[in-house]
């Protein structure tokens, strides 16, 4: 058993819950909750290896079981020092270090997100969810929002991460994407300003949705690949709406008007 927050194994954990720059510099990531990582092993995701311990559920400890015959690296901890590593308020007792991953652009595109600026970790998760749920096919995320593997956005994100292709870029590689599929795509940027209402337009069509910063709207190189500015109808007094619920409401329209 681990018994010292010193260890290297459970120092690299908190500099990879810390910092993206480590994320990033290892390629790996942190897992944190027994849903989360079964998904991880359905999806075929590599484990570099796992804590847990005594708290976790008869579900978590199968789990052991599983990763143990899969010659994976599972060790137990003290709780209190779960409760260091774990950056949930109560821990489920489960906690792994996972190597990036990324799913493949698939072949045919007609339905992308793409998320400008997003900052909260918690809306981008979030928005993650929902573009897995609406069965988008490709989710692009701009090099000036929250690092997508942020511990906060995977847990709000609910496996999301081990189904969709995501990708982080900046968008110069964004625009060739975009104007390489074999299909023209309609890029359609959410705006307070626009004067046409996401009922209005068809949504059938090949379309990449463009959702904006959460205080700012999306930004000037948003607007200058954008072919048409759309907008939520509002009746009320509020002025905005808060991104991940504005980006919920796009895309299941989108999937509204396909499935009718």
């Amino acid at each position: 058993m681990i018994t010292s927050s010193q260890n290297p194994k459970i120092q690299r954990i908190i500099q990879l819950q810390q910092h993206s720059r480590e994320r990033k510099l290892h390629n790996a990531f942190i897992v944190d909750g027994v849903r989360l990582i079964e998904e991880a092993v359905q999806a075929k995701w590599e484990i570099e290896y796992l804590f847990f311990s005594s708290n976790l559920s008869e579900r978590g400890l199968k789990l052991i079981d599983v990763l143990t015959g899969k010659s994976i690296v599972t060790e137990e901890i003290p709780l209190s020092l779960m409760k260091k590593v774990s950056e949930t308020e109560n821990p489920q007792g489960i906690i792994a270090v996972v190597k990036q991953n990324q799913l493949p652009l698939p072949n045919h595109l007609d339905f992308i997100l793409i998320c400008d600026g997003i900052n909260d970790p918690g809306n981008l998760g979030t928005i993650l969810r929902s573009a897995d749920a609406a069965r988008t096919q490709l989710v692009l995320v701009t090099s000036n929002s929250v690092d997508i593997f942020n511990p906060k956005v995977v847990r709000s994100g609910m496996g999301a991460h081990f189904h969709l292709p995501i990708y982080q870029l900046n968008w110069a590689k964004i625009n060739l994407i975009l104007n390489k599929t074999p299909i023209p795509i309609k890029t359609l940027v959410a705006s307070a300003d626009a004067n046409l209402s996401c009922w209005d337009i068809d949504l059938t069509q090949p379309i990449a949705l463009v959702v904006g910063n959460e205080a700012h709207g999306p930004g000037e190189e948003a607007y200058q690949s954008a072919d048409q500015l759309i907008k939520i109808p509002m009746p009320g007094k509020s002025e905005s709406l808060n991104a991940a619920i504005a980006t919920g409401i796009l895309l299941f329209e989108t999937v509204r008007q396909r499935q009718k």
